[in-house]
């Protein structure tokens, strides 16, 4: 009788520590997605970057997805043809097209682009690292300037101390 109730308790505690191993197991579940969650929406990007920049430019200035981009940097109209962020994105219309986007690295007026930026290029890259990506540029000045063809759009680098800091992105 005595190997049996040592038998019995022996099982309850064996159950009682999965049970408890399965609630722990289960909570750390829990901790992990709400953590992945709360990482993936604190950083996730609602803005419009990299290529996709690109499909902006000859949109009207009255189409969804230009609203759309302007409100995910979160643009400010300095008029009608001119929109600011301090996301370090600048919009340019011409004849209530978008014509331009400019991309800054640092600016006190624009701010910091944090997001991707076209063709795979980063700001910091020296200008023979982008020739390396790019081929020979279309102009090319010693000044800290070079533009490229790509597609149906044009790519202005701007170089400070060899290193590219600020980007244009225009209709040909």
């Amino acid at each position: 009788m005595f190997a049996t109730f040592f038998s019995a308790q022996n099982l309850t505690f064996v159950d009682y520590t999965r049970t408890l191993r399965m609630k722990f197991l289960i909570m750390r579940l829990y901790t992990i997605s709400f953590i992945a969650f709360f990482v993936l929406t604190a950083f996730a990007q609602n803005k419009y970057d990299g290529d996709m920049l690109t499909s902006f430019l000859g949109k009207s200035s009255a189409s969804v997805e230009l609203k759309d981009l302007k409100a995910g940097y979160n643009c400010q109209m300095a008029n009608e043809n001119h929109y600011l962020s301090r996301d370090g994105i600048e919009l340019i219309l011409s004849n209530g097209v978008l014509y331009e986007i400019h991309l800054y690295a640092t600016s006190a007026v624009y701010g910091n682009f944090t997001g991707k930026l076209p063709k795979n290029l980063r700001f910091g890259m020296y200008s023979s690292e982008l020739k390396n990506l790019l081929g020979k540029p279309l102009v090319s000045y010693n000044s800290g300037y070079c533009e490229y063809a790509v597609g149906d759009y044009l790519l202005s680098c701007w170089f400070e101390a060899g290193k590219l800091n600020q980007m244009g992105i225009a209709l040909k």
